[in-house]
């Protein structure tokens, strides 16, 4: 599995019903997806509290081969023509949860740490609801899903709301 996400910093004034009216009429076109686990539709709001407005949908790919066909998709391509050519951060998987452990979560907790040189890497894994790692950053990903807001902890943890949960084809 592979843990995808993308994340567009968007200006302070920005208006995010555009980006909750996006989700809204967008976000079950990614149902049924051919290798998609799921899709979180996640975005941060500073009207809503959050440090700053953004729109950082986060992916759970079956396979690279998944992952490379929406890539390649027109559905893609519209979301660059709209924002612009993303950086996207690509993980291995090491722990996920089922999708019925996420369905009611209204809130997701993402914190990137560096991993130390010389780690104990077997014990990686465990400690977040979905854990992965970039091996070439040495960088673990902690991923939590929640009903209620998170408490901010550190400059290092994003915290977003869900606006929409795509299943993708099972």
């Amino acid at each position: 599995m592979l843990a995808m996400q993308y994340k567009f910093t968007l200006p302070a004034d920005y208006d995010m019903a555009i980006i909750k009216k996006r989700i809204e009429l967008g976000g079950a076109k990614m149902d049924n997806f051919p290798g998609l686990l799921f899709k979180a539709y996640l975005y941060s709001s500073k009207k809503e509290g959050f440090t700053e407005n953004s729109y950082a949908p986060f992916y759970l790919w079956r396979d690279p081969t998944s992952m490379q066909h929406f890539l390649q998709s027109p559905g893609f391509t519209t979301l660059t023509h709209d924002f612009g050519w993303p950086k996207i951060d690509c993980w291995p998987v090491l722990h996920s949860p089922e999708l019925k452990e996420i369905e009611q979560a209204m809130y997701v907790s993402i914190n990137v740490n560096n991993i130390a040189p010389y780690s104990d890497l077997t014990s990686m894994g465990t400690e977040n609801m979905l854990c992965a790692w970039d091996v070439t950053r040495w960088q673990l990903l902690k991923t939590n899903f929640t009903k209620n807001l998170p408490t901010l902890h550190g400059s290092e943890r994003n915290i977003y709301r869900i606006g929409y949960l795509a299943k993708g084809a099972v």
